[in-house]
């Protein structure tokens, strides 16, 4: 009996040893066809929104601009005209590095667009009428018209309302151009470039 058992444990044995050297050595069968596709597994959920952060303030940080200043031309000669803005921001290095400009702004009638004229800017026409502005390193910004010939100028044409931008020498990278290329460019590219509201 014993004799029995010792030959079936070597006669499985060999079976057993042919069975994983055929299965070793021998080719790969052909892949199986695909299985379908599972379940789409539960949609996770939506994280929460964050909190919304401040407003910036309008405009570019490091130029500054006035508000549209009504006009006070005065009557004290008639070939000449004058009025004063106050402009606290003004400094040496603006008037040195940077860049001055002044507008006007003339609302033709209540229909019309606005119409804006960098100073300075002569009209010449019946009366010819220049404009131009004044700046010192302290004190107010001198906004004036006078006659181009000899006539008396009455109710100016750009009676309207001015305003100031000043540009630093060192603006936002992106934005650092040559003086002439601001003084060439339109009231609104420079109001666009530097985000001015109205």
């Amino acid at each position: 009996m014993k004799a029995m058992t010792m030959v079936m444990r070597s006669m499985m044995v060999v079976v057993l040893s042919v069975f994983i050297f055929s299965c070793s050595d021998g080719e790969d069968g052909a892949i199986g066809p695909a299985g379908s596709q599972g379940e789409q597994g539960p949609a996770g959920q939506d994280g929460e929104d964050g909190v919304n952060g401040q407003d910036g303030e309008p405009g570019s940080s490091d130029v500054i601009y006035s508000s549209w200043i009504p006009s006070e031309f005065g009557d004290s000669v008639p070939e000449f005209k004058e009025f004063l803005i106050d402009v606290p921001d003004l400094t040496q290095e603006i008037i040195d590095k940077g860049t001055i400009l002044v507008y006007a702004r003339l609302i033709p009638d209540g229909i019309s667009a606005d119409r804006f004229f960098q100073l300075p800017i002569a009209f010449f026409g019946n009366p010819g009428e220049s404009y131009y502005y004044i700046t010192g390193s302290t004190g107010p910004l001198k906004i004036g018209v006078e006659t181009t010939d000899g006539q008396d100028i009455g109710t100016p044409l750009l009676n309207g309302d001015y305003r100031y931008v000043l540009i630093p020498g060192g603006v936002p990278a992106g934005k650092s151009r040559l003086i002439e290329d601001y003084k060439n460019m339109s009231y609104e590219e420079i109001a666009t470039l530097f985000n001015i509201p109205e």
